[in-house]
């Protein structure tokens, strides 16, 4: 959960858009607890947010992401977390 809401604040320190947050943890053999999902307003705009979620996350827990994909299109960016 807090992992989830570190996300949140990284994505709102950067004015995401359209922050959803899906939580499949009761879904059976679901492959994670939380989808979070945003959007952004122009791939320089989806960059500083993938940056500034990894930043939030890295300066509260120590951790960088497991896997991440995306960032040289910037058409999506995935960041994956494994806790």
């Amino acid at each position: 959960k807090l992992l989830c809401e570190l996300v949140v604040k990284g994505m709102q320190e950067k004015k995401a858009e359209n922050i959803q947050v899906i939580e499949l943890k009761t879904i059976k053999n679901a492959v994670s607890d939380y989808f979070v999902v945003c959007s952004g307003t122009s791939d320089n705009h989806a960059d500083a947010i993938a940056d500034s979620v990894e930043d939030m996350v890295f300066d509260n827990t120590g951790s960088w992401p497991w896997h991440s994909e995306g960032r040289n299109n910037k058409e999506w960016i995935l960041i994956d977390y494994v806790d």
